[in-house]
């Protein structure tokens, strides 16, 4: 009787690292896709500031801040996605 509830206890401890092992690859890819979408809204605001308007075209300009602004508070919310992912990660890793 005690020898199988130490093989279940002993299964169970084998699935739950098991089952935290494939969280951190999840993890670990959700933040190579947060990563991705980092560089995309960088890449759009390299593409805006190449193409700025000039100072005496105020309606574009402020458009053109607009945009910017979006874009920097889109990366700002992924760079945060980005650091609780990070710390799941550290959660998970420690208790493996």
């Amino acid at each position: 009787m005690n020898k199988k509830k130490d093989n279940d206890n002993e299964l169970f401890e084998k699935l739950f690292e098991l089952n935290i092992k494939y969280a951190i690859e999840d993890s670990n890819i959700n933040m190579k896709m947060i990563d991705n979408r980092i560089k995309f809204y960088q890449t759009l605001i390299n593409h805006l500031e190449d193409n700025k308007p000039f100072f005496f075209q105020k309606k574009k300009l402020i458009e053109y801040n607009d945009k910017k602004e979006e874009y920097e508070n889109k990366i700002y919310e992924l760079y945060t996605q980005l650091g609780e992912e990070y710390e799941m990660i550290e959660k998970l890793s420690s208790k493996v």
